[in-house]
């Protein structure tokens, strides 16, 4: 088995690809170019932002600072 990466750069291109590769019988994979990220990721970064808006940050002073809790 081989395969190929198309980068397709607009859907007439996409749907005339996807024509012959259906003619030819030729099994495809669609992979979007959008990087998708778990649920609790952008949650936590909009939880960030609403903080950030709301003025709810601290100086950083240093992982070591943090960790330590000081």
């Amino acid at each position: 088995m081989t395969t190929l990466t198309i980068h397709l750069d607009n859907e007439k291109s996409e749907q005339a690809i996807k024509a012959v590769l259906d003619a030819l019988g030729v099994r495809y994979d669609e992979v979007s170019d959008q990087p998708t990220f778990p649920d609790h990721v952008t949650a936590g970064v909009r939880k960030a932002q609403k903080d950030l808006k709301l003025g709810r940050v601290k100086d950083y002073k240093g992982l070591d600072t943090i960790l330590n809790n000081g």
